[in-house]
């Protein structure tokens, strides 16, 4: 069973500087994380439900007395080396890791994990062929090309890793996700004009890419960068080709997060049960809250304004009338009872 999907954290370079014991854990961590039951699927069942669902104590336990009666199970040694790096138990786990390996050198998912671990270590070179063992392995992988590009461009071959970015990005042409995890590598690496290029394709694939790299420590080192900052602060979504919208202005300012106005947003979606995503978009000028409608709340000069938007196909043309509407009047009711309180 392979991963096919440009989300699943196929290696991201480490912030330098940084301990190395904790980022081998966070780059385990995090090729394991969503692709569990890829990694484990020839251990034991019971121990893959256990580190699926966040019990990497109970799994390690599980499997310490599962190995005791099939101590060749290489599967199980990959679970136990997973369970153990969960753990931040960083020895133990490299060596069930590399016994794993030594009884069955085609566990895929090992070898991604040895490479992370040689990532922590900034063995590149190791890195790199661990990652090629991996490709042999399943050349069709997706995170084949975003993988080996990663160690190329951490030993300084900025040409080839470009071209296994780019076989990378041709796979999933218009998946944000990809264009994202590359601007990541690329950022981590140094070189900020090919991150910020590929992180402004991901945000105007998905906008909210712009909010993720925003609280993202591999963009650490851009912090202080005027281009990254203008690109977090700049919101270029154009709703599309005759799609619905809905502006209102209020006398309540916008003042940011624990300003009324988007207060009252948060207070009127609630009341009105509409399920909006809880990662709240937010700067000094303006907010983005994600609903079944795209809502903005921006800073006037007097007051605030809210924008309401959707595409024309989510709703018909009186849906959207009384949905908007509505969603207005209970803005508006929920700003007079925080004046009133």
């Amino acid at each position: 069973m392979r991963d096919t999907t440009p989300g699943r954290r196929p290696y991201r370079a480490p912030t330098r500087p940084v301990h190395r014991r904790s980022t081998a854990l966070a780059l385990l961590i995090a090729l394991v994380a969503g692709s569990v039951s890829a990694a484990t699927t020839d251990g034991p069942a019971a121990a893959r439900e256990l580190i699926e669902a966040g019990q990497p104590e109970a799994a390690a336990a599980f499997l310490d007395s599962w190995l005791q009666a099939n101590p060749e199970d290489a599967g199980a040694l990959l679970q136990r080396s997973t369970a153990r790096f969960m753990l931040d138990e960083m020895e133990t786990g490299r060596r069930d890791l590399e016994r794993a390996l030594e009884l069955d050198p085609s566990l895929r998912r090992g070898w991604l994990n040895r490479a992370a671990l040689d990532l922590a270590d900034e063995n590149h070179a190791a890195a790199l062929e661990a990652f090629r063992r991996a490709e042999a392995l399943d050349p069709t992988a997706s995170d084949n090309s975003l993988n080996i590009g990663t160690a190329l461009l951490l030993q300084g071959d900025l040409d080839a890793a470009s071209e296994r970015f780019a076989r990378y990005l041709a796979a999933y042409a218009g998946a944000a996700e990809a264009s994202y995890l590359v601007a990541t590598n690329y950022a981590m690496a140094g070189y900020v004009g090919l991150s910020l290029g590929h992180l402004r394709r991901a945000i105007g694939l998905d906008e909210r890419s712009r909010l993720r790299a925003r609280n993202d420590p591999n963009f650490g080192g851009l912090a202080e960068n005027n281009q990254f900052q203008e690109l977090l602060l700049t919101d270029g979504y154009a709703p599309p080709p005759g799609a619905h919208r809905a502006l209102q202005r209020f006398e309540a300012a916008y003042r940011g997060a624990q300003g009324p106005l988007l207060g009252a947003v948060l207070d009127a979606l609630q009341i009105s049960g509409q399920p909006y995503d809880p990662r709240i978009e937010v700067t000094p000028d303006w907010a983005l809250v994600w609903s079944e409608m795209r809502i903005k709340i921006s800073a006037l000069e007097a007051g605030g304004q809210v924008e309401l938007s959707a595409p024309a196909e989510r709703f018909t043309p009186e849906q959207w009338r009384q949905k908007s509407d509505a969603l207005l009047r209970q803005i508006a009711v929920q700003l007079v009872a925080r004046r009133r309180g």
